[in-house]
């Protein structure tokens, strides 16, 4: 095997490649160029862990493809690995290629669907190479997204259902949700949060040259991390937020970031194997889709506020974090606790919160952060 990237976790370290987290990638009219790739991965202990990767080739790390309905996609993949892999987008048939020898390229093209969040996956040998790291974030924005009221939502108007309209429009607009209406096309309002966890048992197994066979996998699957855009702990969010933050990769594309009244999109999707249940404090949440069963989105008919959420692998759900007047505060503004007041997001399947025997800030967590009041 060629000589492989290292992923470190440090930004200061000598010979860094790359953070192993997602950065969204810019498309030049619908056209995007990734490379599969072996690569070393730094876990939050310190450890090595072998993994295959999805990277475009302008920026290291797993790309966050973002297009506009109805966009032309054209997506170029390059095998640089020693070992045949595929691409494909469940709930877009279109978007799949079976087989791409190493060393080899593979294109496909098809029409941005309606809008929602989808994930790209290598599905060959499922789920051992998805496992191994080979997913990322496919997003797809509405080309007329607004109510009849011209409310901005993130869900295209003709899958709006009355719920979606009635939440989206109250934004702003009503004594429970003042402030602002959902901002489009603005990081900060729109975040991505894609679970995934690591057995180094099983990728040291497959670096070894051994053929892992796809039926044993979930059998023999012990996690022993768990990340968030492939990021866990105290890497999940930017710990001092100030005009150069960059939200458009790593942490800041995870922390939900902002004051009262600026409602925030957050993207769920889990590529790993574990059933996650995210749970946040300071608000409840609003889900807006679902995943059939065939990978496309369902919207929701019946919103709800939810403070936990089941997740199960390969699923994929929009939801609202609206954030709302916390409602367990007994002062409003609180006069003695200082903004910005952090508030924190972590799974209540309880073997996600520790990475390799480490305590809880090792885990599948991390903050959403309110600014200042209304």
């Amino acid at each position: 095997m060629d000589r492989r990237k290292f992923l470190k976790v440090s930004a200061v370290a000598a010979g860094v490649a790359a953070l192993p987290a997602m950065a969204s990638a810019q498309s030049t009219g619908g056209m995007f160029d990734l490379t599969i790739e072996a690569v070393d991965s730094e876990m939050i202990d310190g450890v090595f862990v072998f993994s295959i990767m999805f990277f475009d080739r302008s920026e290291e790390g797993r790309p966050i493809l973002e297009v506009t309905e109805g966009d032309i996609v054209t997506i170029n993949v390059t095998n640089l690995d020693t070992r045949p892999h595929g691409f494909g987008i469940p709930g877009i048939p279109a978007a799949s290629v079976a087989s791409i020898p190493p060393g080899g390229k593979a294109t496909v093209r098809f029409t941005a669907p309606i809008a929602g969040s989808y994930l790209y996956i290598d599905p060959t040998l499922a789920p051992l190479n998805r496992i191994l790291g080979l997913y990322g974030a496919f997003v797809v924005h509405p080309k007329l997204g607004t109510t009849a009221l011209g409310s901005p939502t993130p869900l295209s108007r003709a899958t709006h259902t009355p719920a979606v309209t009635a939440l989206f429009d109250a934004l702003g607009r009503s004594r429970r949700f003042p402030g602002d209406q959902w901002v489009p096309n603005d990081v900060e309002r729109d975040k991505v949060w894609v679970f995934s966890q690591v057995d180094p048992l099983i990728a040291a197994r497959v670096d070894a040259g051994e053929a892992v066979p796809p039926t044993s996998v979930v059998p023999s699957f012990v996690p022993r991390y768990f990340m968030i855009n492939g990021l866990s702990g105290y890497d999940a969010a930017p710990h001092k937020v100030d005009a150069t933050t960059d939200w458009t990769k790593g942490a800041g594309r995870i922390m939900p970031h902002g004051r009262q009244g600026q409602p925030t999109v957050i993207r769920n999707m889990n590529a790993g194997l574990c059933n996650h249940s995210p749970h946040i404090h300071g608000n409840h949440v609003f889900k807006l889709t679902e995943t059939l069963p065939n990978g496309a989105i369902s919207v929701a008919t019946s919103i709800y506020e939810l403070d936990s959420w089941p997740l199960p692998p390969l699923s994929r759900q929009d939801l609202l974090l609206p954030f709302e007047q916390p409602r367990d505060a007994p002062v409003w503004p609180p006069k003695e606790e200082p903004f910005p007041m952090r508030y924190v997001m972590h799974c209540h399947t309880e073997m996600s919160q520790t990475a390799a025997g480490g305590n809880y800030p090792q885990g599948l967590v991390t903050h959403w952060e309110m600014t200042a009041p209304l």
